[in-house]
């Protein structure tokens, strides 16, 4: 397989942010499958980029001038009808990351953030924290990531 400059550029911030090696991604039966789609993070950066450990938390947010992390949990009814609201703003609004925490995966970083309820949205402002909302308001997300962009 033939790595375009893009796909290469998008398999290391890939690797920056997962901690798996780019090199092992491409090799895989997954990066053999979606260099076209790893082409794509590049040039429109990443849809919701799922956090599994606290290291990965902290990359996303460094690596990113503006992030929101929404804290979420499979069991969670409202987090479930938020989620594709979510997704649809990562496509909408390319000028912001968008990552996702999964409470019970990543008990650490739901810690760190003081979250007690699911689901919590935190924007940031480079690496500083500016709005922290609970709850399934679609417009308020919007409004939220709007005014984030806006900075």
């Amino acid at each position: 397989m033939t790595l375009t400059a893009a796909t290469s550029t998008a398999l290391r911030r890939y690797a920056s942010i997962s901690g798996r090696s780019a090199a092992a991604y491409a090799s895989s039966p997954a990066g053999m499958r979606c260099p076209a789609a790893l082409a794509r993070l590049q040039t429109r950066g990443f849809a919701v980029v799922n956090l599994s450990d606290e290291s990965a938390v902290e990359k996303f947010r460094t690596i990113n001038s503006k992030s929101v992390l929404y804290f979420t949990a499979s069991w969670c009814p409202p987090c479930k009808a938020i989620a594709p609201v979510y997704e649809e703003l990562s496509k909408k609004y390319e000028g912001v990351a968008f990552g996702k925490v999964d409470v019970d995966d990543n008990s650490d970083a739901a810690l760190d953030f003081e979250i007690a309820a699911v689901p919590t949205f935190v924007l940031f402002d480079g690496d500083k924290a500016i709005e922290k909302f609970t709850g399934a308001d679609p417009s308020t997300l919007e409004e939220k990531v709007v005014d984030l962009q806006g900075r």
